[in-house]
């Protein structure tokens, strides 16, 4: 934004010469005709050469600031649409384990009086009962993604901002951070949590964003500050 202000107001600067003296850069267009305004025609078209050369350096640096921002914003939506991808896969489990719950539940009293003889039998023979099945892998931790910065001097920032705005939503969340690309095209990003579900994460990226700020459902992960 800063050097998109600098070139307006180099632009401008230009567009005042010009208005101010307009009979000069109309002789300097035209040629130097032969008399006294020799010298002050030379001297107006080195100002004006001089300001078309500061211009160019700021357009080039404009064009490389676009770039950067593209690669930053690329970076950033590559990271975001792994996230949605695995909050939808946890989900799913999630759905999937409610019901399981559900039907479990529907079908305990048959189970449990099936299973008795067959228990009384194990001890009779002397058999020794099959062990449980392995708990299966807790689902990564759920968090949300509440910022994106250059540098983690700019997520403090934003951390401070929605404790101010929305002390009731993130009070009883932990802050980290998460880093991703290299060099120049490094951005962090702050993730608060954890949360029990997805489901609770959404509730409070639905409060955060009325208030026009941005949140996204996330994996809970990253360094603390």
């Amino acid at each position: 934004m800063l050097l998109y202000v600098l070139a307006a107001v180099l632009a401008g600067g230009y567009l005042v010469f010009i208005g101010m003296k307009p009979d000069l850069v109309a002789a300097w267009k035209a040629g130097a005709p032969a008399g006294g305004d020799n010298a002050a025609i030379a001297e107006t078209q080195r100002h004006v050469e001089r300001a078309l050369a500061d211009i160019e350096p700021v357009k080039e640096s404009l064009g490389q600031m676009q770039m950067e921002v593209a690669t930053i914003r690329a970076s950033v939506d590559e990271g975001a649409q792994r996230d949605r991808a695995i909050m939808e896969k946890m989900e799913a489990i999630e759905r999937t384990a409610v019901e399981a719950h559900e039907r479990a539940t529907a079908v305990a009293a048959p189970k449990v009086s099936a299973a008795e003889p067959a228990k009384q039998k194990s001890i009779e023979t002397g058999s020794i009962d099959k062990q449980a099945d392995a708990p299966k892998a807790a689902p990564p931790p759920v968090g949300v993604l509440l910022a994106t910065g250059p540098s983690l001097d700019s997520l403090r920032l934003s951390w401070t901002i929605l404790n101010d705005r929305q002390p009731e939503a993130v009070r009883s969340l932990n802050a980290r951070y998460v880093v991703s690309g290299s060099g120049a095209k490094r951005t962090y990003g702050l993730v608060a949590g954890p949360l029990n579900t997805v489901a609770d994460a959404k509730a409070i990226c639905k409060d955060i964003t009325a208030q026009g700020m941005a949140c996204e459902v996330s994996q809970f992960r990253g360094n603390t500050f």
